[in-house]
């Protein structure tokens, strides 16, 4: 078996040595019970102050960056970078459509006119509360738009509008504020609206307002959420006349919307910019993932050739010398030169003391994440299994290398993607991400069907 290769190859000269235990000697052999009492007191302690943290910051909205003319105008850069670029690594892509969007968006900044929504779930007065303020002047150029069944499916939709009234006639659910989190990142401005306060007494009313103030103390101000009763039940009238008749008769009341309404009409007068670049800034995000999905795309079907040749190469290399399973991992880390490779076809300038540092660490990352072991298993209890008589001493490390070459390279990629266009070279390497991300990549080619066909594929491989 023959491989001709003009570039290094990681299985050439990459050594790594891993930790795989430590071990901690205790000077006393035996500890009294009063001791351990402590000690478990201690972790019992730490263990429920670490759930509280755990929650904490679990509902602990994420820092938002406030939003300014110039960060609008960033993004649209971006997305015309983004384009420049899509038409230069693949000329025959028609990005005429986004260009246009673009075009549009960058004359948005002076828009005038206004798009309200009313959101929120069933039977919380939607319809009803968009009649009354239709009814009363708030400002000139304003659509109030009603948005239905926010919260029938577990994902969150988009709402195209520059300020959100969410409605509620209760406490916030989970729901609700996995909403509000949404719109607190994506800098869309909303408005909490306690609908039907008249259904409570006002001893349980200020209790939920204070529940959801506190509750959102750290995304909105308490004077955007308010309480209002925009359909108010009929008041039951009862009179006692001399005579001993009793009189009972109903009484409508009138919509207590006014602090709405007053609220409604300071935000427009003071925010009206604001609300409108918190639109241009989520639909020029929009479209500049859109465009960088059709980049990403591109530029993955450039990659996967090239993750293949190596793949094959390091079979080939382990297939010839095979080794100790713990040291496969010698030949199933990517090699510098592919990281090179798949670095220039994301534009990011490696050079080759990153690029060897990038392939070691990748490599520990493997073991670590017990893949070399977890990827062997799979692929000899296929060859055993399905009686494949071609199992020459090396087969199984030299499948298994080409394997998990393959899912290093599928990691690198997706790393690349999350990448700025824009940087010119690459200053200090963020891998914090990457065993998530190697993680995933393995639970995604790690099915039966995957497997198998992998494994037929690389046979014809070892046998040229």
């Amino acid at each position: 078996m023959r491989k001709e290769v003009n570039k290094p190859i990681l299985v050439v000269g990459v050594g790594i040595s891993f930790i795989l235990w430590f071990y901690n000697s205790f000077s006393q052999q035996i500890l009294e019970v009063g001791e351990w009492g402590i000690l478990s007191a201690i972790s019992l302690g730490l263990g429920f102050w670490w759930r509280q943290r755990q929650k904490e910051m679990k509902n602990k909205p994420l820092p938002v960056t406030r939003l300014t003319e110039q960060s609008v105008r960033d993004v649209i850069t971006q997305g015309e970078l983004i384009l420049n670029t899509l038409a230069t690594e693949a000329p025959d892509c028609d990005t005429s459509v986004f260009k246009q969007q673009l075009t549009q968006l960058s004359l948005g900044f002076e828009r005038q006119e206004l798009t309200i929504a009313l959101a929120g779930g069933q039977k919380v007065g939607k319809t009803t509360l968009k009649e009354k303020l239709l009814a009363q002047d708030l400002s000139k150029n304003i659509s109030l738009i009603e948005i239905e069944s926010l919260f029938k499916e577990i994902k969150i939709p988009e709402i195209k509008a520059d300020l959100i009234l969410l409605l509620i006639t209760g406490d916030l659910t989970n729901s609700h504020w996995r909403f509000l989190q949404k719109c607190n990142q994506d800098h869309q401005r909303f408005i909490l609206v306690f609908n039907k306060k008249d259904q409570y007494i006002p001893e349980e009313r200020a209790l939920i307002l204070e529940q959801v103030r506190q509750q959102l103390k750290s995304m909105i101000a308490p004077s955007d959420i308010i309480a209002i009763s925009a359909a108010p039940q009929a008041l039951k009238v009862r009179q006692h006349e001399e005579n001993g008749i009793i009189r009972e008769w109903t009484e409508s009341q009138p919509p207590e919307i006014n602090p709405l309404s007053d609220r409604l009409k300071i935000i427009l007068e003071l925010e009206r910019k604001m609300l409108v670049w918190g639109s241009l800034w989520r639909e020029a995000v929009s479209l500049k993932q859109e465009a960088k999905a059709n980049l990403d795309s591109i530029r993955r079907d450039c990659a996967l050739p090239i993750i293949e040749k190596y793949q094959w190469i390091a079979a080939a290399s382990a297939f010839a010398n095979p080794v100790a399973a713990l040291d496969l991992l010698a030949t199933a880390a990517i090699s510098s030169q592919l990281v090179i490779d798949l670095g220039g076809i994301y534009q990011q300038k490696l050079s080759f003391s990153q690029a060897q540092a990038l392939s070691i660490t990748i490599g520990k990352l493997i073991v670590k994440l017990g893949l070399v072991e977890l990827s062997t298993q799979t692929i000899g209890s296929f060859l055993k299994n399905n009686a494949i008589t071609y199992i020459a001493g090396g087969t199984i490390q030299a499948i298994s290398a080409a394997y998990l070459t393959r899912l290093a390279g599928l990691s690198l990629v997706e790393h690349f993607q999350e990448q700025d266009l824009d940087s010119s070279a690459v200053e200090e390497i963020d891998l914090t991400q990457f065993p998530q991300k190697i993680r995933r990549v393995f639970e995604k080619n790690k099915r039966t069907a995957l497997v198998q066909k992998f494994i037929k594929q690389t046979l014809p491989h070892l046998s040229n």
